[in-house]
C-alpha cells in the first residue's frame, strides 16, 4: 500500500498510556484508526428477520407439544361453549341485523310481514304499540311478543292479525303523533302497548322538544353488506361467529360491575336508561325528578287514550320488567344492580296511572318468573328472549280474553 494511499484512508491520534506502575515513564504513541463505514441497512433488516425466524423456528420445535395441547384446549372450550351458550354466536347488531337475526322490515318499515293497508274483511286487526322491546331487539321477527300474540289469539273462523309498530328509542309521544297521524289509517280493532323503563326517562329527557316523527329504519334494513367485502370486514365476520371472544367480552362486563368498577348511574343532564324509572338513588339526582318523569308520563298516556277513544278503540298497557326485578337470585341478576338503591315501583306507578285513566293494564312479571329460560337475551336485562316474548303474549292474551 502505498503511503499516500495510507495517509488518505487513516487517522493518526497521538493519545498518552496510563503507567502501570508509579515508576512507569508516561510515553506518547501513535494509533492508526480507520475510519468508520456506512452499514447498509437492508442488509441489517435481513439479519433480524433471519434470526428471528431461527429463534421461533427454535421456540416451535421446543414448545411444539405446549402449543398443540393449548390449541386443542381452545377448539375444544370453543365447541364446549358454542353447544352449552349458542347465543355466543354472530352476535351482530348493525344496520341489518340484531343479534345476528335480520331486521325484516316490511312496506311500511315495520318488523314483520307485509301489511295490506286495507284490513281484511274478518280480521280482528291489533297494532302492537312499544319501542326496542316491542320491535324485538336481539331476537327474530317471528320470535316477538306481537307475533306470539297472533298465534295465540288466531282460531278458525276470528283470524287475528298483530302489526308489530315499534321501533327502537321511541318514547310515548312519538308513539301517539305516528298512532294519530299514521296508524289509525290501518283501522285497528285493539292497541296494545308495552312500556319499558327506557320511556319513563325519555319523558323526562326530552320533555323540552316537540314530539318528531321517528327515523323509518327500513332505508337501513335494506342496506347490505358488499359481496366483495374486504379483509376487516371478512375478519370481523369471523370474530362474530366465534363464542370465545363473547364469553370474555361478556364475563369481563359481569366482573367489572361485580367488583365495583362498573357502575348504574344515570346522567342527570339526560336520563336515560331504565334506572331513572326505578328511582335510582344516587348523588346529584333530584328526588323531584322522579315525580317529574312520571307526571310526564301520565299526561302522554292521557293523550294516548284520548287518540285511541277517537278512533274508537280500546287500549291495554303492558310494563317490561327488567330482569331484576322477577327474584333476588344471581341468575336473574348478573349485573350486580343495587337493588336497596331502587326507591320506587314502575310497575305500580304505571297500573296506578293507568287506573286513574280507566285503561287496562298487564303486569307479565308472574308469566315471566314461570317462562322457561332463557327468558331475556343474553347479558340483557331488558330486552327478552323469545321465551320472554311468548310469556308477555299469553299475559296479553289472557287479558284480551277475559270475559
Amino acid at each position: 500500500m502505498s503511503a499516500d494511499h495510507h495517509h488518505a484512508s487513516t487517522t493518526h491520534v497521538n493519545a498518552v498510556l496510563e503507567p502501570i506502575a508509579p515508576s512507569s515513564r508516561y510515553d506518547f504513541v501513535e494509533i492508526e484508526q480507520e475510519r468508520i463505514g456506512i452499514t447498509n441497512p437492508i442488509g441489517l433488516m435481513l439479519g433480524v428477520v433471519s434470526r428471528w425466524v431461527r429463534m421461533t423456528i427454535a421456540f416451535i420445535r421446543r414448545y411444539i407439544l405446549h402449543i398443540a395441547l393449548m390449541l386443542i384446549l381452545l377448539v375444544i372450550v370453543e365447541f364446549s361453549l358454542r353447544t352449552l351458550e349458542p347465543r355466543l354466536l354472530n352476535r351482530v347488531y348493525d344496520t341489518s341485523f340484531t343479534g345476528g337475526h335480520s331486521l325484516a322490515m316490511n312496506a311500511q318499515g315495520f318488523r314483520g310481514n307485509p301489511v295490506d293497508l286495507t284490513k281484511p274483511e274478518g280480521v280482528q286487526r291489533i297494532i302492537a304499540l312499544g319501542d326496542s322491546v316491542t320491535f324485538g331487539t336481539g331476537i327474530a321477527a317471528e320470535h316477538t311478543w306481537a307475533a306470539h300474540l297472533e298465534s295465540k289469539l288466531d282460531a278458525p273462523g276470528s283470524p287475528v292479525e298483530v302489526i308489530n309498530t315499534g321501533l327502537p328509542a321511541l318514547d310515548l309521544a312519538q308513539i301517539e303523533l305516528e298512532l294519530r297521524t299514521k296508524w289509525r289509517e290501518m283501522d285497528p280493532d285493539q292497541l296494545v302497548l308495552m312500556i319499558s323503563g327506557n320511556m319513563i326517562s325519555f319523558a323526562i329527557a326530552r320533555s323540552e322538544r316537540e314530539a318528531i316523527e321517528p327515523p323509518n329504519p327500513k332505508a337501513r334494513a335494506e342496506t347490505r353488506v358488499s359481496v366483495d367485502a374486504g379483509l376487516k370486514t371478512k375478519l370481523k365476520g369471523v370474530y362474530n361467529n366465534l363464542a370465545i371472544p363473547n364469553a370474555l367480552l361478556i364475563g369481563s362486563e359481569h366482573v367489572k360491575h361485580a367488583i365495583g368498577l362498573g357502575s348504574h348511574r344515570y346522567n342527570p343532564e339526560f336520563p336515560v336508561g331504565v334506572m331513572l324509572a326505578h328511582g335510582y338513588v344516587q348523588d346529584g339526582e333530584k328526588p323531584s325528578r322522579l315525580e317529574d318523569a312520571y307526571t310526564l308520563v301520565q299526561d302522554q298516556l292521557s293523550q294516548l287514550k284520548v287518540t285511541a277513544d277517537e278512533m274508537g278503540v280500546t287500549l291495554i298497557v303492558a310494563y317490561a320488567p327488567p330482569r331484576f326485578l322477577l327474584d333476588d337470585s344471581l341468575r336473574n341478576n348478573l349485573k350486580f344492580v343495587d337493588r336497596d338503591r331502587l326507591s320506587t315501583d314502575p310497575i305500580a306507578r304505571i297500573q296506578s296511572i293507568c287506573d286513574k285513566l280507566s285503561i287496562a293494564f298487564v303486569d307479565p312479571s308472574d308469566y315471566l318468573r314461570a317462562a322457561p329460560l332463557p327468558a331475556y337475551v343474553l347479558s340483557d336485562y331488558t330486552h327478552f328472549a323469545s321465551n320472554g316474548h311468548a310469556a308477555i303474549a299469553k299475559a296479553i292474551a289472557d287479558e284480551i280474553n277475559r270475559p
